[in-house]
């Protein structure tokens, strides 16, 4: 087992480590001394690392945000909800408050903006080598890959991000909300 503080490297990097050692040795008198000095006992013994700080529990950002939309808007609750059996006035009547709430929470951390300027049915120039997360090419010649057409829908880019930081436990990464409790 290797003292503290060292790194036991793969085999192949030892030989080659090895082989380096050699050639210094030979080549490098200072070279050769601090390699004597490291090959006493005791000798060449690296610095313990520094204590590494403990790391914030870990929590997947698309859970943060999943969990920002329950809370504002709760898109969750909708979604999960059986909307058969409601007539299309309740749904509407649903939607409005959650569209309202994931409207105003996505505004507030992502601050959405058109990517492009032009109106939709403006004709556009799509450029040779074009970013494929900038344009979706549609076309009837399946072999056009770039030039003149009709924007069908600007896209949208995220003009900043401000996620909320999570400071929940470990046991807590998963939640998307915590239940409700009415006490009595």
């Amino acid at each position: 087992m290797p003292a503290a503080g060292r790194v036991k490297p793969p085999a192949v990097n030892r030989f080659f480590l090895g082989l380096v050692a050699l050639w210094r040795a030979w080549t490098d008198a200072a070279a050769a001394a601090r390699l004597a000095e490291a090959l006493q006992p005791g000798g060449g013994v690296l610095p313990a690392a520094p204590p590494v700080a403990p790391s914030a529990p870990a929590r997947s950002e698309a859970l943060t945000l999943l969990g920002l939309l329950q809370r504002e808007g709760r898109l969750v609750d909708f979604l999960q909800e059986d909307i058969s059996g409601y007539s299309d006035t309740q749904i509407g009547a649903a939607v409005r408050e959650v569209h309202k709430g994931c409207a105003a929470a996505i505004a507030r951390v992502f601050a959405p903006a058109p990517l492009r300027a032009e109106a939709e049915g403006a004709t556009i120039e799509v450029p040779a080598g074009f970013d494929p997360a900038e344009f979706r090419v549609v076309s009837r010649d399946t072999a056009a890959t770039h030039g003149r057409g009709a924007l069908a829908h600007p896209g949208w880019r995220a003009s900043k991000l401000e996620l909320p930081s999570w400071h929940g436990s470990p046991a807590a990464a998963s939640v998307i909300a915590p239940c409700e409790v009415e006490l009595r």
